[in-house]
Parts: C-alpha cells; structure tokens; sequence
C-alpha cells in the first residue's frame, strides 16, 4: 500500500498566507491526498483547526516550519513549536517530543538556507525535502537531493502551499503501514510532484503587500475615517 502526503502545508496562520483551515482541507481532498502536514511558520495555532475540518480519510500531521539562524527545518508529529535557533538545537528539540525533523529547501539559495555544519546536520536531521514545488530553479531541489543521497537520508517532497492551488502539486510517497514518523526513520518514503512554481511567489508577494496595505490604513480607520 502507497500513501501520499503533502509534508508542507500553510494556513493563515502564517502570515505569508491566507489560505483558511478549510480551503486547506478542500484542496487536500481535491488533491487525492492521504494526509498533509500543517506546517505554519513557529506556530501550531491551525492544526487543531485543520483536524476539525478534515474528513476520516484524511490524516493531518502536526507540524512547524521552525525558522532557524540558517535555514528552515520542518518538525514533523510535535505537540509544541521549537524555538527559533541554531539548526542543531532545533532538531533537538524536535526529538525530545518524539517528533522527526527534516531539512526545509535546504539548499534554495532565493530563500533561507543552510550552509555551515552540514556533515553535523545530516548526522541529526531524519530526512531531506528534496522536491519543493516553490523551489523556482531546478538546481536548487537537485542539490538537496545529492545531499541526501551523499548521507542515506531519506527523501520527501511537499508542496510550500500558502494557497489551495499549491497542494498536492509536491508530496511523499508512503510505502506501507505505520506512522509517518516510522516510515521516515525506516526510509519507507519517497518524494513525488514537481518544482519550479513561480506564480506560488507571484501570489505570495500580493498577499504580503494587501496585508501591509491594510495595516497602513488600520489606524485611520480607528480615528474614525470614513471606510470606502
């Protein structure tokens, strides 16, 4: 039996986002994914969300893309957010709740990323997302990849989704029975989909600046300005 996964998922719970619970849902559904990982910026705050919305047949993983002083590490099956520091430190923390960490874009050099400490941080990550649909230049997915050839770490592939047509477009292959924890540890998985989505970006950046705007004109507001 195969499963698919979407292991990085957003909501609007992060702020490059404003994709609600439910709409995630939906386009998880639409998708014929098997679960998703809900995957906010330093936060949990939607999971629970997520879950409630989300019908039986569709698994959702607590997670965090846990912003690091370098790169961006997905903490996969937590119950509380990391703190944001050193990578090590991080994927420690990530442990100690039985969770599993994997490198997030590790190599997108237009994005966070990692650089130093690489043969320490392979030592300790339990996988690699060697395919993230928002990674806009091949070479990018393709070198995490040799990285995680380089160190027998297993490989997984998530969309980046901060908005409903992103999911499911990257995902992981899950062979077998079991938690996804266990079949990261066990090397059961496999990454699917594909890069190299530019309009991700394009929509992410209009978002960012229709919330800026928005909170530019909030304190007018306030004062008793008239709404157009």
């Amino acid at each position: 039996m195969t499963r698919r996964y979407d292991l990085q998922v957003h909501t609007d719970a992060s702020p490059c986002s404003s994709t609600p619970p439910e709409r995630v849902v939906s386009a998880a559904v639409d998708a014929g994914l098997d679960g998703i990982a809900i995957t906010d910026h330093d936060t949990l705050a939607n999971v629970d969300a997520v879950r409630d919305a989300a019908p039986a047949a569709l698994e959702v993983i607590s997670g965090v893309e846990v912003t690091t002083t370098e790169g961006h590490l997905l903490a996969l099956d937590v119950t509380e957010a990391p703190p944001q520091t050193d990578p090590l430190t991080a994927v420690d923390r990530v442990h100690d709740q039985g969770g599993v960490a994997v490198l997030s874009h590790p190599f997108d050099a237009l994005r966070q990323y990692y650089e130093t400490d690489l043969d320490a941080l392979a030592d300790a990550v339990d996988g690699v997302e060697t395919v993230n649909s928002r990674c806009v230049r091949r070479r990018f997915n393709e070198r995490a990849a040799a990285f995680a050839a380089a160190h027998d770490l297993p490989s997984t592939g998530g969309s980046d989704a901060h908005f409903p047509m992103e999911v499911g477009r990257a995902y992981t292959c899950i062979d077998g029975d079991g938690s996804l924890a266990d079949a990261l540890r066990d090397g059961r998985v496999r990454p699917g989909g594909r890069g190299r989505y530019l309009s991700g970006h394009v929509a992410t950046k209009l978002h960012q600046v229709r919330t800026a705007a928005g909170r530019a004109v909030e304190p007018f507001r306030s004062e008793g300005s008239p709404r157009r």
